[in-house]
């Protein structure tokens, strides 16, 4: 039987239709499919691999983890049958991240050269089975790699903690969507979060070296990379503070001082030492404020100097100006570009650097310490606006705001590193992974035909498949407000469900469960903000991962516009869905994060359903620090002619968070609120409406 190739399948039915028919999340660079042509699936799975011990443990995880999404009905089983059913080859000619798989009426083969190859072509696998609602799986051959070879999350944990189990969880999201690599800024002014044995009164006492090394063989097992990141001159208070013999007083003492280079070169070697399966280390290099930059450029030139010795890449922030001679960073080093200002993308480039685009805009995910505001772009915006050649600011104060740098395509281009700051583990993957699944499909094919509603399409249905494999417990809760958010009213019932009958334990202080947590037997009333963690457990041994939900409970006002649908002209995307504007919340952090709201206004369109007699509308914005949002309100009975009947476009002498705007009684179905931004604090591109109330 002859496949069709990618040529004839995209000019026979389409990319979308392609897309829709296989939910593959990046989709594959090179996909055909045999029209019609299915394989069955059997029960036992028998397998065929090379004798490699790293190989065969991949494949052990990934046998328990189709047995987990197919409820029991399929099993991989190592044999040395003359026709396995599942044959996996080493095929020295591909690149490193190269793989391919092919499924015929009988088999499934997939090649690769390495255990990242191998890894790409079974999460592949994984959505294949995981989205198939039957036994049977198209028959069909793939070729892929991605196209950049350079594709990272950050974690900030130098300004709060993040657990052990939210690594490995972040490491399986990673596997699962083909992202290369997890950096780990360790170190900050707040804390410092890794262990050293050479100077113990700087961790943080939380992850022992011990379990950083768990974590290590975990993501090599899985395909994926750890970076590790040691923060100097800049950001090295913590350093300073508690070793200023070694380290100085200020940064400027850091960097002049052989003292202070001798302790991060065994900082560095404690580091490699914990995660020595990285080809990079990362050692900051940005907003040393106060230091010389001719100092900042020899302190990072002696200490890439000192990694190659070690066989490591040195990354590091964009930081320093270039500089000339003896005294530019060079070009061995590789520049992460973040915000474009005192080192602009373009002559990073120009002056021979590889580069790596971190972009505020779309990239920069910012939960700001300790807990007063947002910074990041919607998942759509993400998906639609991402490019490598493209680098943009969030701040309209910032000329690269309104006018990003677009630099021609370059090898020195060779990827994209997504960061999030500063935030806490409880917002964790509510505001990650809606965010880091489109930028995992760009980031893997920049050049990939963008339509978001299609991608969605594909996205809900390989989430579902990942959430099986990684998560026994389901989370579910009765009548919603806005389900993507998980706001309720007053009360909701939350119902855990586990297959096999397994035990579940939970929390409801954000814990995470253990074998001797409240055990579940029957439905949860919830009737305040709560994060509901539970977990399955088998004779007393934790399976999978545990499963966690922030649910915020509302207890409303009643208003028109309580509960009523809203269209905007920015989306937005959990836990900021624009629904939040009527969810009958007014909490200070409960808020719509509409961008841009700059150059042109955001609107958000309230349907009342029916045309009411109204008087008045209440708009609740973010208030903070004297910030203040500018918009316009408007009114209408038929969703064409709108007339306005309030705003506020200049910064009142005391900003309140609710304004009442009212008019004479009038006949409305719609209300349309017109935002400039929240004005006066972080960046007045975000639009921060917390609530529309209509009387």
């Amino acid at each position: 039987m002859k496949l069709f190739s990618l040529i004839l399948a995209v000019l026979l039915i389409g990319p979308t239709a392609l897309g829709q028919s296989l939910p593959l999340v990046p989709l594959p660079i090179e996909l055909s499919v045999a029209t019609g042509k299915t394989m069955t699936l059997p029960e036992v799975i028998t397998v065929s691999i090379p004798n490699d011990p790293s190989w065969k443990g991949h494949l052990e995880i990934v046998g328990d983890l189709i047995q987990r999404m197919t409820n029991g009905q399929h099993r991989l089983v190592l044999s040395d049958d003359t026709s396995p059913t599942l044959v996996i080859d080493r095929d020295t000619t591909l690149s490193a991240e190269s793989y391919s798989l092919e499924t015929t009426d009988d088999h499934v083969q997939i090649k690769a050269a390495s255990l990242k190859g191998l890894a790409h072509a079974t999460a592949t696998l994984l959505q294949l089975i995981g989205t198939q609602r039957s036994r049977e799986l198209p028959q069909l051959s793939i070729n892929d790699s991605p196209k950049l070879p350079y594709r990272n999350f950050m974690i900030d944990m130098g300004r709060n903690p993040h657990s052990v189990e939210l690594l490995k969880e972040t490491i399986d999201l990673l596997w699962f969507y083909k992202v290369d690599s997890m950096q780990l800024h360790l170190t900050d002014d707040q804390r410092i979060a890794f262990p050293s044995k050479a100077f113990p009164e700087l961790w943080d006492g939380i992850i022992t070296a011990d379990q950083f090394k768990e974590v290590e063989a975990y993501a090599v097992a899985r395909g994926v990379t750890i970076i590790p990141e040691l923060e100097v001159p800049g950001h090295s208070g913590k350093l300073r503070g508690l070793y200023p013999e070694v380290f100085g007083k200020t940064g400027t003492d850091l960097v002049k001082s052989d003292e202070a280079l001798k302790g991060i070169q065994t900082l560095l070697d404690e580091m490699m030492d914990v995660f020595p399966s990285s080809p990079y280390i990362h050692i900051g290099g940005d907003e040393a404020f106060g230091v010389p930059e001719d100092l900042q450029r020899d302190l990072i030139n002696k200490l890439n100097a000192y990694l190659k010795t070690k066989g490591k890449q040195t990354l590091v922030w964009e930081g320093p100006r270039p500089g000339k001679g003896d005294n530019k960073v060079n070009t061995d080093v590789i520049h992460i570009n973040w915000r474009t200002i005192n080192y602009p993308a373009d002559q990073m480039l120009k002056d021979g650097y590889r580069v790596v685009n971190a972009a505020w805009d779309p990239l920069y995910l910012v939960d700001h310490y300790p807990r007063t505001n947002y910074t990041m772009a919607s998942p759509q915006h993400i998906y639609e606006s991402l490019s490598i050649t493209r680098f943009k600011h969030m701040n309209p104060g910032i000329s690269t705001f309104g006018q990003p740098i677009e630099v021609e395509p370059t090898d020195q281009l060779i990827g994209f590193c997504m960061p999030w700051w500063e935030g806490r583990e409880e917002n964790y993957f509510s505001q990650i992974v809606p965010r880091l699944i489109p930028f995992a499909e760009v980031a893997w094919n920049p050049d990939v035909q963008r339509d978001f509603q299609e991608f969605s399409s594909r996205t809900e249905q390989t989430e579902a498949a990942r959430v099986a494999a990684f998560y026994p417990v389901t989370i579910k809760a009765a009548d919603l407000v806005v389900p993507d958010d998980g706001v309720f009213h007053n009360q909701t019932e939350i119902v855990l469900h586990a297959n096999a009958d397994r035990d579940i334990r939970y929390t409801l202080d954000g814990s995470e469960p253990s074998v001797t947590s409240t055990q579940y037997s029957q439905p949860i009333s919830l009737t305040k903000s709560t994060t509901v963690r539970a977990a399955a457990f088998a004779d007393g041994i934790q399976v999978g991962h545990g499963s966690r939900t922030n649910f915020t409970a509302v207890t409303p006002t009643e208003n028109l516009a309580l509960g009523k649908p809203v269209e905007t002209s920015a989306s937005s995307g959990s836990p900021f869905s624009v629904g939040r504007i009527t969810d009958g919340g007014t909490d200070s952090l409960d808020f719509y994060l509409g961008y841009p709201a700059d150059p042109d206004p955001i609107t958000m369109t309230i349907d009342l359903g029916t045309v009411q007699q109204v008087s008045s509308v209440t708009v609740v914005a973010y208030t903070v620090s004297g910030s203040y949002e500018k918009y316009t309100v408007e009114v209408s009975a038929d969703g064409k002619a709108f007339e306005e009947i309030g705003s506020r476009l200049e910064k009142p002498k005391k900003p309140t968070p609710s304004v009442d705007h009212s008019f004479p009684t009038r006949d409305v179905r719609f209300v349309r609120v017109i935002s400039h931004g929240n004005r006066g604090y972080v960046f007045d591109s975000f639009s921060k409406i917390i609530e529309v109330q209509v009387r």
